[in-house]
């Protein structure tokens, strides 16, 4: 049997994540997932890749505001109101997007706790619910999908089972074994192997309420190897030198963890997945 065993949320990029009993399928993923997005003054994105300590801002995020917190200071807190905020294009990769600057408060406030990122200020901008920021086709096979500041999928899904293959393998290297949240998966599954497998397949809901598309084994980075509660980097080589060792999607050339998923179909935009929730595997 495979069961959903966790759920995450991760309103802003690269910042803490939220866990969940319950979420709501949106049209770019879980709802407010990836919505928000650090840049520099230029609307260049940034992750944990360019600054580690991304990882120790808490996240919480309600139906009227989003809150950004850390140890000794004082709580941000940013209304969800799009009023008066100024509408700017920000680039995610190669994609530039219609997105709102949550000003200037917001902006001092990164700066003072992350630090300037190459001489600029950093500043927090939220996804135009005008945007539509498409899944490239070569992924799809006739599908649509879309995300918000994600990568590049709505969804990531990972195995617990797989998270232990690789932590036997770690510990028996020598190596500390990691925690699931060094890879920052919306949802994790247990009874399942080899997700990260190439084939094409469905996991659906027992009752058929909603089916996630494994469409693309997750190619792992640098972010895997900070620490999540505290921003260090253990290891600059581990996780990723045994994932690529291991090789569980087949392909021999990268580390790889998960899958990047899409929802094949759903009752409506407001079906909600459930920790504990049993999904049948469909090729």
């Amino acid at each position: 049997m495979i069961n959903i065993s966790h759920l995450y949320i991760y309103p802003v990029k690269s910042l803490s994540g939220i866990s969940l009993q319950r979420a709501q399928i949106g049209i770019n993923g879980f709802q407010y997932d990836r919505e928000w997005m650090i840049t520099d003054n230029q609307y260049h994105f940034i992750t944990q890749r360019q600054i580690e300590s991304m990882a120790t801002i808490g996240v919480e995020i309600d139906s009227t505001k989003l809150t950004l917190y850390c140890t000794d200071s004082t709580p941000l807190v940013i209304s969800l109101d799009f009023g008066r905020k100024t509408l700017v294009k920000a680039t995610v990769w190669q994609d530039c997007c219609e997105a709102y600057d949550e000003g200037e408060e917001v902006s001092i406030w990164l700066t003072r706790h992350l630090g300037k990122y190459k001489g600029s200020a950093l500043r927090l901008v939220r996804f135009s619910p005008n945007e539509r920021r498409a899944v490239p086709n070569k992924y799809l096979n006739s599908e649509q999908a879309q995300s918000a500041f994600s990568d590049q999928f709505p969804y990531l899904i990972t195995s617990s089972v797989s998270l232990d293959y690789l932590n036997t393998s770690l510990v028996l290297n020598g190596e500390s074994a990691v925690t699931m949240d060094c890879f920052r998966p919306n949802i994790v599954v247990d009874g399942l192997e080899k997700i990260e497998k190439k084939t094409s397949y469905y996991l659906d809901e027992a009752a058929g309420r909603y089916r996630f598309a494994m469409k693309k084994p997750c190619i792992r980075c640098k972010i895997t190897t900070i620490q999540q509660d505290t921003g260090v980097v253990r290891n600059s080589k581990e996780p990723l030198t045994t994932l690529a060792k291991l090789n569980m999607s087949g392909d021999e050339k990268n580390a790889i963890f998960g899958q990047n998923a899409i929802v094949s179909s759903a009752e409506n935009l407001m079906t909600v997945v459930e920790v504990g929730d049993e999904v049948l595997l469909n090729i």
